[in-house]
């Protein structure tokens, strides 16, 4: 009896169904969702890259890390700097001038450590010092100094300008860097927002065609050529598409927004995307890379990737410790030597026949007994040096294998995206084949929708793929370094 009851109930709800159609409940209003295709905007990932990288907030970051390693740079240039000195000492007391000096001098370091140094000096009153003793008119001075053993062949200078070279480049290194992984973070989302819109495509293109299908079959069930049944079973299948409608409005609506995030004005403010621009797959290339090419490509990126150059420039930094380490064990002395002319007389401060007579020269030695301080930390900087070196060979070594792995997937995600359209397409066929067996009589409602079902979810896997080789061509650039070179690897 339960039976018959649940038959007849089944055949008065599709007649009911069949005659004024199911209780409509109308999905919310999508937000930020094109209303048709016909009126979305293309926005390629290369343009929208471009727009990424214009404000972003990282993409300021990574200028700002170059322009401070350039600045410290040019602190460390600084200590080359010439610089001009000036002294004046003078008493007077009871009306009697003890002494009036004047110092004047014109420092000139040099890159092979040697300073040159031009003098001017000058003492005048009735009490002074009787080595100060000068001309009325002055006495010019032109000096060497020059070490000798310690900071000969370096110094703390010319270690930090050294080292600020070395930053610099590291700092350019990092800036790509930085921008790199802004990009390939970028590509993952601008992907997911690739696949939520194709995933609200195919989930429109489902409802309409169950709406179509149940439309046909209430004509049918109307004329008497099919149960009642089948218009419950189509009436189902718009509602189970509906709600998979709805819940491609949330996901695009969500993918859209973290694309979005990205998007910044140059006074630093959120830019928001056009609402009718959506993403495409324009110049995204779903080939696999040429084995040669990423082979050759290898060793180019174990020295010109930015983390190999950041570890180059670490290990040139260090070596630069290590060797002014190397010179702190020697004894450290220093001579000067200077060539004296009254003022009025400056030529003969460079005449070497009047040299003898018209000089100074003084000479400072100094050193350590047992070098303890230096011989730990030249065993310290010799550490670190290993440690260096260490992570420049790894570097170098990581990078290799991510390109590898990078080229590996997009050539696997080409492959995947070709059997996914055989799958796309031979799905379609059974679905078209299913149905004209439905439209003969030989098959159910049912089974048509069961196949289409098999077609939308193709289609997803599809755009699932898609949105992975965006990520992948990202993920090739990253690993080759530079974005621009992904091309270099197709013929």
């Amino acid at each position: 009896m339960r039976l018959a009851a649940g038959l007849l109930t089944i055949v008065a709800w599709g007649a009911g169904a069949g005659a004024a159609g199911a209780q409509e409940v109308p999905i919310p209003a999508a937000r930020g969702v094109p209303a048709s295709v016909d009126s979305t905007l293309a926005l390629s990932f290369a343009e929208f890259s471009v727009r990424v990288l214009a404000n972003h907030p990282v993409a300021v970051q990574a200028r700002q890390v170059e322009a401070a390693a350039r600045a410290e740079l040019t602190m460390a240039r600084g200590a080359f700097d010439p610089k001009l000195e000036f002294i004046r000492d003078r008493k007077v007391f009871g009306g009697t001038e003890y002494f009036d000096y004047v110092d004047a001098a014109l420092k000139i370091p040099t890159f092979i450590g040697s300073d040159l140094k031009v003098g001017f000096e000058r003492t005048g009153g009735r009490f002074f010092q009787q080595d100060r003793l000068t001309p009325a008119s002055g006495l010019l001075s032109l000096s060497l100094s020059v070490p000798l053993g310690q900071r000969l062949l370096t110094d703390e200078r010319r270690t930090a300008l050294t080292q600020a070279q070395a930053m610099r480049d590291a700092g350019e290194a990092e800036r790509v860097a930085m921008l790199n992984k802004l990009v390939a973070s970028a590509a993952k989302d601008y992907a997911g927002w690739y696949e939520g819109w194709q995933r609200l495509l195919i989930a429109r293109e489902g409802v309409d065609l169950a709406r179509f299908r149940l439309a046909a079959v209430r004509e049918l069930v109307a004329a008497g050529s099919n149960s009642p049944v089948d218009t419950l079973e189509g009436s189902f299948e718009v509602r189970r598409r509906e709600v998979t409608l709805g819940e491609a409005q949330a996901n695009y609506f969500a993918a859209r927004q973290t694309a979005e995030s990205y998007l910044w004005t140059p006074q630093g403010m959120p830019l928001p995307l056009d609402a009718r621009e959506v993403p495409v797959l324009e110049g995204v290339v779903f080939e696999a890379p040429d084995s040669l090419l990423v082979a050759a490509a290898q060793a180019e990126v174990e020295r010109t990737h930015p983390e190999v150059r950041k570890a180059d420039a670490k290990l040139r930094s260090v070596q630069a410790e290590r060797f002014l380490a190397a010179q702190g064990v020697l004894p450290f002395a220093e001579a000067s030597l200077s060539s004296l002319s009254n003022r009025n007389d400056r030529a003969a401060l460079t005449d070497r026949g009047v040299w003898g007579d018209n000089q100074k020269v003084s000479f400072f030695a100094s050193s350590p007994l047992l070098f303890l301080k230096e011989r730990g930390k030249l065993g310290l900087t010799g550490a670190k040096l290993e440690a260096a070196r260490a992570e420049r060979d790894f570097t170098r070594r990581l990078v290799s294998l991510t390109l590898d792995v990078a080229a590996y997937d997009l050539t696997l995600l080409s492959t995947l995206r070709l059997l996914q359209e055989q799958n796309v397409e031979q799905a379609t066929l059974l679905r078209d084949a299913e149905q004209l067996r439905f439209l003969n009589g030989e098959s159910t409602l049912l089974i048509v929708n069961l196949r289409e079902r098999v077609v939308l979810d193709e289609l997803v896997k599809r755009a699932g793929v898609e949105a992975k080789g965006i990520s992948a061509l990202a993920a090739l650039g990253v690993a080759l370094g530079d974005l621009a070179r992904v091309d270099t690897l197709f013929r």
